[in-house]
C-alpha cells in the first residue's frame, strides 16, 4: 500500500472520529437550547458511543510519542502507558458521554419537564419527549 494512501485513509479515519465527537456535542448542545427555549423537547439519548472512535486519533499521537524514544527501557514505558492510556479511553469516553447525557436528564428536571409517554427507539438511540405540560404530551404523540 503506497504511503499515500495509508496516510488518506488514516486522515480521513481521524476526520470522522473528531466528527463524530463534534456530532455529540452539537447534539448536546441543540438539546440544551431546546431546554431553555421549548415547551415540549425531543430527547436523543444512547449515543454516548459517538465519542468512543476518539480513541484511534488519541492512540495514533500516542504511538507517535512513542517513536521518538531510541533508549529501550522509555520505549518499553510508553508502550505500557499506551495500553493503559487505551484502557482508560475505552472505559472514559463512553462513561463521559453517559455522564453528559445523565447530566441532560438532571437539567430537564430541574426545568420542571415531565417525560411524556412517546418513546421511539432506533437501531442507536431513543428518542424520549420531554414537555412542561402533560397535556402539550398528547399533542406531540398526535402528530407523529
Amino acid at each position: 500500500m503506497s504511503v499515500l494512501l495509508k496516510t488518506s485513509l488514516l486522515l480521513l479515519m481521524h476526520t470522522l472520529a473528531l466528527a463524530f465527537a463534534v456530532f455529540f456535542l452539537w447534539q448536546q448542545q441543540q438539546h440544551y437550547a431546546a431546554i431553555q427555549q421549548a415547551a415540549v423537547v425531543e430527547i436523543q439519548s444512547g449515543s454516548a458511543f459517538l465519542l468512543l472512535p476518539l480513541l484511534l486519533p488519541l492512540l495514533h499521537l500516542i504511538s507517535v510519542a512513542a517513536r521518538r524514544y531510541t533508549n529501550k527501557a522509555a520505549a518499553v514505558k510508553a508502550r505500557k502507558m499506551q495500553s493503559r492510556v487505551f484502557i482508560a479511553l475505552t472505559l472514559g469516553l463512553p462513561l463521559t458521554g453517559f455522564i453528559a447525557n445523565q447530566y441532560l436528564l438532571w437539567q430537564l428536571e430541574q426545568h420542571g419537564y415531565q417525560q411524556c409517554e412517546a418513546v421511539h427507539y432506533s437501531s442507536r438511540a431513543i428518542f424520549t419527549t420531554y414537555s412542561k405540560d402533560i397535556a402539550l404530551c398528547l399533542v406531540s404523540s398526535a402528530t407523529r
